[in-house]
């Protein structure tokens, strides 16, 4: 089944949406939905033909119209995400869309689980979240650096997901769990990942810990400036997503059966993401 997961507007007000199953998709003003693009190029070496898009995950545009998105795996389908964490050796990818030329390609290969893109601050890079590599990290895709790949955050106590822009110029980070001892003991035990694979249920694997509902602001230098919790995971579990909007922090996440809103003391109340990001706004 589809499942709708990163958005972004551009400066037409075309609502670009990833749906996990089908790719890159193109919502107009007027409500019309047209594809993008559900393939990218193949890999010279892939036995496995690799060119089409399983799992499209999460998406941000540039000032000249390229739009970088994240493919979490190219092994699994949208309900089988356990089974790449469980693998955690980097099945993902990150592509690049131009919305000019109609060009797919992409741009890194190799990543544990890409998720959340944000365009940085700079116009030339993007900051990107490894979920099962427990890090956030910048891809220049313009500029001196082009193509360079740096460590931003590393070793975090949680799985990045969704990264955004934040009003005051930082980002905000949702944390879709926080690591446990034990699954950080197994990643280094694959014979035993593999026999509790094919011998245990999928529902009674080592998991991370869910119940915990956690996003974080950084900045540029990957210091977390300030933290928000649910450590019981009473209000929102496992948060995936979050967006700055006129002064609230709204929180979303796959499994949730609801969207929050927290109240935030020191916000602009007149920040709307990408009506600051095409300028229409100061």
């Amino acid at each position: 089944g589809a499942q709708p997961l990163g958005m972004a507007f551009d400066r037409e007000d075309n609502l670009y949406v990833c749906i996990g199953g089908m790719g890159l998709y193109r919502i107009k003003p007027d409500g019309t939905v047209e594809k993008a693009t559900d393939e990218t190029n193949r890999s010279m070496r892939s036995v496995n033909d690799d060119s089409r898009l399983r799992l499209a995950d999460d998406l941000d545009i540039t000032d000249d119209g390229l739009i970088f998105f994240s493919e979490a795996t190219v092994r699994y389908e949208m309900d089988e995400w356990p089974i790449d964490g469980l693998e955690a050796r980097g099945n993902g990818r990150i592509i690049s869309y131009d919305t000019r030329t109609g060009v797919t390609r992409t741009e890194l290969r190799g990543l544990k689980f890409p998720n959340g893109i944000c365009v940085a601050s700079d116009g030339q890079s993007i900051l990107f979240a490894e979920t099962f590599g427990c890090s956030i990290k910048r891809y220049y895709f313009a500029g001196p650096k082009k193509g360079k790949v740096e460590v931003v955050m590393d070793n975090l106590p949680g799985y990045p997901d969704n990264i955004n822009l934040a009003s005051d110029g930082n980002y905000w980070l949702a944390l879709v769990g926080m690591r446990s001892p034990s699954l950080d003991l197994a990643w280094k035990m694959p014979g035993f990942r593999k026999r509790m694979g094919k011998r245990v249920p999928v529902d009674e694997w080592l998991f991370p810990n869910i119940n915990t509902g956690c996003v974080v602001k950084f900045n540029e230098q990957g210091k977390i400036v300030e933290s928000f919790w649910d450590l019981r995971g009473e209000n929102h579990p496992m948060i995936t997503s979050m967006r700055e909007h006129r002064g609230y922090l709204y929180l979303g996440g796959i499994l949730n059966n609801r969207i929050g809103r927290y109240k935030l003391d020191n916000a602009d109340p007149n920040f709307v993401q990408y009506d600051k990001r095409w300028g229409k706004q100061s």
